[in-house]
């Protein structure tokens, strides 16, 4: 099992980007230092709450600020890229970070974000087909032309990266026909944000089709989980606090991976009312949340569920200090993450 922070950079209005990118950094050096396997962000466009419309910038930064913790984006909105263009970009992110990239593709988000840009959702999929071969193609160093349906080149060549014969691929999605295409791709999957019974489908998908394939020379592909975390000491500290965020913004407190909801203060729960909604966070699996064994021991039910290969923590919760953020990821990685893998042996 190897672990890792998923970060959506999903930023409270009032907080300016400076301020959130000083602290998120420190958040990704701390979780180098603690030793855990991944660093991913998320790619977000013209959404006031979320902070990272340029991934490989970001990766650019952390990549200078850490020394052994895999970086990567997931995903990369491939419709929104020149392909060829952004297989420079991740070449040259590679041999900034010592060979650490980890490079997720996507579809997209959200469609709005396609449209705002004028390219047409129903041609996403050909394009990130498209798209991939390409970037596979450049990463050969060599010069080539081509005449293709939604990118053409002529003599473009691209520098080889610093991982041979690429850097290892991902994609995020939890639809099983795409963790089948996954598999034969020798591309691992991300799934996550919903209960593990609504996962078993992609998880199972992905697993039948990997083992349908031949083996392949590289690195065989990953099965990871993102799912919300919030670590405290003990399941009766998380409880409680939890409870009082939950009091003061309401169920914008464990938003998922959207756009968080508007928050009308007449509208707050009583402690009974917030009682209540943490049963349902926990319920659905929205967040997985406690002290360290219990996050332990539902992580390592999830891993044994679907066979995961990866976590990705997500510690983001809406209206955290700090603080709170870097006890979670410490904790996490100093006591949750060993006691998954002795409960997974």
């Amino acid at each position: 099992m190897e672990f890792g922070i998923f970060d959506i950079m999903q930023v409270p209005p009032e907080i300016p980007s400076y301020r959130a990118y000083q602290r998120h950094l420190a958040d990704a050096e701390l979780a180098d230092q603690l030793g855990l396997d991944y660093h991913f962000i998320a790619e977000r466009h013209f959404m006031a709450l979320y902070r990272t419309p340029s991934p490989t910038a970001w990766l650019g930064a952390i990549s200078q600020r850490t020394r052994r913790i895999r970086i990567g984006a997931l995903a990369y909105t491939l419709p929104l890229h020149n392909p060829v263009r952004l297989a420079e970009d991740i070449s040259m992110l590679d041999h900034l970070s010592g060979g650490r990239v980890e490079v997720g593709v996507g579809l997209g988000h959200r469609p709005e974000e396609l449209v705002s840009m004028g390219i047409d959702p129903a041609l996403r999929h050909p394009m990130l087909v498209e798209s991939l071969v390409l970037m596979r193609k450049a990463w050969l160093g060599q010069t080539f032309d081509f005449p293709g349906t939604a990118y053409k080149f002529r003599g473009v060549r691209v520098d080889l990266p610093l991982q041979l014969p690429h850097p290892p691929l991902w994609y995020a999605g939890n639809d099983p026909r795409s963790a089948k295409w996954s598999a034969r791709n020798m591309v691992s999957q991300t799934i996550g944000f919903q209960p593990d019974d609504q996962l078993i489908n992609p998880a199972t998908a992905f697993h039948e089709q990997k083992r349908e394939e031949k083996r392949q020379p590289g690195r065989r592909p990953y099965l990871a989980l993102m799912r919300h975390l919030y670590v405290a000491e003990s399941d009766e500290q998380a409880r409680s606090e939890m409870i009082d965020d939950l009091q003061k913004i309401g169920r914008a407190f464990a938003a998922g991976p959207r756009e968080l909801p508007s928050v009308d203060p007449s509208e707050l729960p009583d402690r009974a009312g917030a009682e209540q909604q943490l049963e349902e966070l926990l319920a659905n699996q929205v967040v997985v949340a406690g002290g360290p064994e219990s996050c332990a021991r539902q992580l390592a039910e999830t891993s044994r569920y679907l066979g995961l290969d990866v976590i990705l923590a997500n510690p983001y919760l809406t209206g955290l200090e700090p603080e709170r953020v870097q006890r979670s990821i410490r904790l996490y990685a100093e006591q949750v993450a060993p006691q998954v893998r002795s409960l997974m042996e």
